[in-house]
């Protein structure tokens, strides 16, 4: 973004007079509050957040204490070239750090403690797995090559099992990629491409996992609850534990509008009649929906019911009227191909596994990043965390973890890992580890939290192009789609950029904000990283005519086009 265009904007004609409706208090409804009072002008007071919990934040939480236990269902990677993220958190005054924003806290976080894996791969209970070399194989590097200049309109409904060879899910690349994502090979194609073309920058470091950012605390108590209390400051109206259950429309003359909507509150339901000064913005997915928590004595319950699954089925209702809301039912059709289970063990007066992790890996807690037991049925990866709480005592240790295969039985607790409980999660993860022996003297020190969420990959299901709606569909004038669950061409979801991207697009659009957009960073289309990862995927330092040529449709490569590739400076990610 060009400093010329960081300005702030005169309010659009009537925004005093408007009225915003934002449905979900997780980051994209949050962004949208934020950027409806500090760059559209509209008053504070007169913009109300919905949401059913009785926290805000939605699938950015993090709570607990260290009796009885601390726990966070996700765990998010953060980049620098989440511009909208980071546009976003240059507003917001820090609480932990007085004096400095949320943006200030971060990268003062980062200085201190990089994150720089020496230890990405494990494998036969706790040794190093090699991962020297190419990352994938010279054929499937040319796939990845055709997938690049595929057109979307020819790939879709096709996952990335059609497209690689079988070879592919055993590559580097895939163990390391895959696992920090959460991708499977029935996934889509499409997000498959998108991943590869948006974050390719990133192929060079990634066994290493550099260029990868981390709040200083929990992403909830670093950027969430800041935001919450500014919004409040500002005069913001949050209504938690408020459940919107319908969005009644109507189509008059070609436009589209939002009339009504249906809430239900503690004190019961009620309709809220809208005119077009009344601006909706819709989160229409969550990935946490219907998610189950268990602790170390009882395993997570997989939740199938369909009949009332929050956000999802308040879009399906809509989908059923016009085609243009898109189609929900390609991604929560699903629940045995789009869940997995995490798991969040507290270990209080018992260092033995953090010492022996941070000695084996070479990494103090918080820097490593994710390691991921290449040979676990469960496909388990985790993350040290160092000072994860605000309250976190010294004597405490807390760790994420998840698993991608559910279904599948343990390697060393011999059940599927969706019948575990959390104690039994975390032996199976020591006994990877290497920890076998120690396992029930550590277990003894341990709380561990766990969650079961049905629909944690579903926007990465198979699907066409139209089956997301656009930000604002065609034709609406005060309703807007917001969050992971929206068609964003040329980004990606499952980021927390994407959901503050939508949000801000959102609210450009419905309030006619004359601001230029933030562009989306396009690496793909800078030579010096596309040679970056072409190097780091063949694993070579320099280009020769042999080289070159496994991956690059060319009988001969002129020696000057040779030098020119060899000589180009590295990107700064």
């Amino acid at each position: 973004m060009k400093n010329y265009d960081r300005i702030n904007q005169l309010p659009p004609e009537g925004i005093k007079n408007q009225h915003a409706h934002i449905i979900g208090g997780g980051i994209a409804g949050l962004s949208a509050a934020a950027f409806l009072v500090t760059d559209a002008g509209m008053p504070a007071e007169n913009v109300t957040i919905y949401d059913t919990l009785p926290l805000m934040g939605g699938s950015m939480d993090a709570y607990g204490n260290a009796v009885t236990g601390y726990t966070s269902r996700g765990e998010r990677e953060l980049e620098s070239y989440m511009e909208c993220l980071w546009y976003l958190c240059s507003k917001i005054p820090s609480i932990q750090t007085p004096g400095l924003t949320i943006l200030d806290e971060t990268h003062q976080a980062n200085i201190r403690e990089p994150i720089y894996s020496h230890f990405r791969l494990m494998e036969n209970q706790g040794q190093l797995y090699n991962y020297c070399g190419p990352l994938m194989s010279v054929e499937d590097a040319r796939k990845m090559q055709q997938l690049a200049l595929t057109p979307e309109c020819e790939i879709e409904m096709k996952t990335a099992a059609d497209w690689f060879s079988t070879e592919f899910t055993k590559s580097v690349f895939w163990l390391c990629w895959s696992s920090m994502l959460a991708f499977r090979d029935h996934h889509s194609l499409i997000e498959v491409k998108r991943y590869m073309s948006r974050f390719i920058m990133h192929d060079s470091g990634m066994i290493h996992l550099s260029g990868i950012l981390h709040t200083e605390f929990n992403e909830y108590d670093s950027i969430i609850k800041p935001m919450q209390e500014w919004l409040n400051s500002l005069g913001v109206h949050i209504r938690a534990g408020t459940t919107i259950t319908e969005i009644v429309t109507a189509d008059i003359n070609g436009e589209t509008l939002a009339t009504e909507l249906t809430l239900h509150a503690a004190d019961g339901m009620h309709h809220r009649a809208l005119t077009r000064n009344d601006l909706v913005f819709f989160t229409n997915g969550s990935l946490t929906q219907n998610a189950k928590m268990g602790n170390s004595e009882a395993a997570p319950e997989l939740d199938k019911q369909t009949a009332e699954r929050g956000c999802f089925s308040v879009w399906e209702r809509l989908a059923a009227r016009d085609p243009k809301f898109g189609r929900p039912d390609a991604f929560i059709s699903d629940i045995q191909k789009s869940n997995w289970i995490s798991f969040f063990p507290t270990i209080t007066a018992d260092p033995t596994f953090f010492n022996y992790m941070e000695v084996k890996t070479g990494d103090k807690a918080g820097t490593g990043g994710a390691i991921t037991i290449v040979d676990s049925s469960w496909k388990i990866s985790f993350v040290l965390y160092n000072k994860y709480f605000p309250n976190q005592p010294a004597d405490v240790n807390v760790l994420w973890a998840y698993g991608q295969c559910s279904e599948a039985i343990g390697d060393h607790i011999k059940k599927p890992m969706r019948d575990c409980t959390g104690a039994e999660m975390f032996a199976e993860l020591l006994y990877h580890c290497g920890l076998k022996e120690q396992a029930e003297e550590i277990l003894t020190h341990s709380f561990v939290s766990t969650c079961m969420m049905p629909y944690i990959t579903s926007q990465f299901m198979p699907r066409k192009i139209s089956d997301r709606p656009a930000v604002i569909p065609d034709g609406c004038v005060n309703l807007a789609f917001i969050g992971q669950f929206v068609e964003l061409p040329g980004d990606v979801v499952f980021t927390v950029e994407t959901s503050v991207r939508t949000a801000m697009m959102a609210v450009w659009g419905l309030t006619g904000l004359q601001k230029p957009m933030i562009p989306m960073y396009e690496p793909m289309y800078d030579l010096r990283v596309i040679v970056s990862s072409m190097k780091a995927t063949l694993g070579i330092d320099v280009f020769t005519q042999d080289n070159l040529h496994t991956i690059v449709s060319a009988s001969v490569s002129p020696p000057a086009l040779l030098a020119f590739l060899n000589h180009l400076p590295e990107p700064v990610i």
